[in-house]
C-alpha cells in the first residue's frame, strides 16, 4: 500500500471511530451528541481534560476502546502522513532532475559510481562534458550527488532508467558497475534502446572483453590490461615514462604506445616521416625516435629519417599501432 492510500485509510478508519464513538457514549451515558463528540476528542488527543459527566462502568469501556483503537490509528496516520511528504519531496527532486537532463544533448551517461566511475566523472566534468550518472545503490547515488552529478537512481541494466537518462539524446554510454555480466545487459539494453549510441564497457575479468565487443560494445576497457601494459613499458623503457603519463592522464584509454625497431627490409626504411605515409597508411603517429647513439629518444620532424635498426615509438588504437609495427618491421 502506498503512503497516500495509507493516510486515506487511516482517516477514514478515525472518522469512523469518532462517529462509532460519539454515539456509543450518547447511548451508554446519555450526553448530548456535542458532549459526547467531545470526549472522544479529548480521549484520541490525550490532552487528559475532565470528563464531562461521571463515567459508568460500560461508558469507561466504552473509553479504553477509544484510547487502544484512536491513539493508535493516530500515530499510523501520522506515520503515513510523514511517509507521504517525504516521499513527495524525492519526487519532487526527481523531477526537477529529470528536466535537467531533458534539457541535455550529446551528454555521457555513466552507469556505475563505484571507484572507477567516479574517477571517470571527475575526468568527463574536468572537460566540460556533461554526465549523467546512474546508480542503484543509495549511498553511491548520494555520493554523486554531493559531487555534483545529475544522478537517476536506478539500476541500469534496466530500459526505464536509461530512457530517463536520456540515452535518446546521449552521445555516449559507459557501462562500469562491478559486475561484468551487469555490465554486459547495460550495452544490451543501450544498444538496443540506441543501435547507433557509442558505448564503453569496462571489464573486470579478461574473458568478458570479447563477449563484451559481441554484445556489441564499441570499445572495452580493462583495467587489469591497460595496468599491465603500462607497468611492462615503464619496466622494458624507462625512457617512455612519460609519453605513458601523458596519455594516461588524459584519459585515452584505449591509447597504446609500442617500441619497434625499423627493419632494413621494411619499405620505408630510409624514408622521411613526410614521405614514408606511415600516418596515412596505418593510422598510427611516429611519436618518438632514437637518436644516434641509442641513448636518447626525440621528438621527430617531418625531415626525420626512419633509420633501419633504430627504434621509434608508435602510437594509437590497437588495431592502427599493429598495423604500424607490421610495415616498419617487414
Amino acid at each position: 500500500m502506498t503512503p497516500v492510500a495509507r493516510v486515506r485509510a487511516g482517516v477514514a478508519l478515525l472518522a469512523l471511530l469518532v462517529v462509532v464513538s460519539t454515539f456509543a457514549y450518547v447511548a451508554v451515558e446519555g450526553v448530548s451528541v456535542f458532549d459526547a463528540f467531545y470526549m472522544v476528542m479529548i480521549t484520541i488527543s490525550t490532552v487528559g481534560f475532565r470528563e464531562v459527566v461521571p463515567l459508568s462502568v460500560a461508558g469507561r469501556a466504552v473509553t479504553v476502546g477509544i484510547m487502544v483503537l484512536g491513539v493508535g490509528l493516530a500515530f499510523y496516520t501520522a506515520g503515513a502522513g510523514v511517509e507521504y511528504l517525504l516521499e513527495a519531496g524525492t519526487q519532487r527532486w526527481r523531477r526537477r532532475i529529470l528536466r535537467q537532463i531533458a534539457s541535455l544533448s550529446d551528454h555521457v551517461i555513466l552507469c556505475g559510481y563505484g571507484r572507477v566511475g567516479r574517477g571517470t566523472f571527475e575526468l568527463l566534468r574536468r572537460r566540460g562534458i556533461d554526465v549523467v550518472v546512474v546508480e542503484v545503490d543509495s549511498g553511491a547515488a548520494e555520493r554523486a550527488q554531493e559531487d555534483g552529478a545529475l544522478v537517476v537512481i536506478g539500476d541500469a541494466t534496466h530500459d526505464q532508467a536509461l530512457l530517463e537518462a536520456g540515452i535518446e539524446r546521449a552521445e555516449t554510454v559507459i557501462a562500469c558497475v562491478t559486475s561484468d555480466s551487469d555490465n554486459l545487459v547495460i550495452v544490451l539494453s543501450a544498444k538496443a534502446l540506441r543501435p547507433d549510441i557509442r558505448v564503453i564497457s569496462r571489464a573486470s575479468e579478461l574473458e568478458w572483453d570479447a563477449k563484451l565487443r559481441r554484445a556489441g560494445a564499441d570499445q572495452v576497457v580493462a583495467p587489469p590490461v591497460v595496468g599491465s601494459e603500462r607497468l611492462a613499458a615503464l619496466a622494458s623503457r624507462p625512457s617512455l615514462t612519460g609519453i605513458v603519463d601523458v596519455s594516461l592522464a588524459q584519459g585515452t584509454v584505449e591509447f597504446f604506445i609500442q617500441e619497434v625497431r625499423v627493419a632494413a627490409s621494411s619499405p620505408v626504411a630510409g624514408k622521411t616521416l613526410r614521405d614514408s605515409g606511415i600516418r596515412e597508411r596505418t593510422g598510427a603517429s611516429i611519436l618518438a625516435m632514437e637518436a644516434a647513439g641509442g641513448m636518447d629518444l626525440e621528438p621527430p620532424g617531418p625531415e626525420s629519417v626512419l633509420v633501419p635498426d633504430r627504434l621509434v615509438v608508435v602510437g594509437g588504437t590497437r588495431p592502427q599501432v599493429d598495423a604500424a609495427i607490421r610495415l616498419l618491421g617487414d
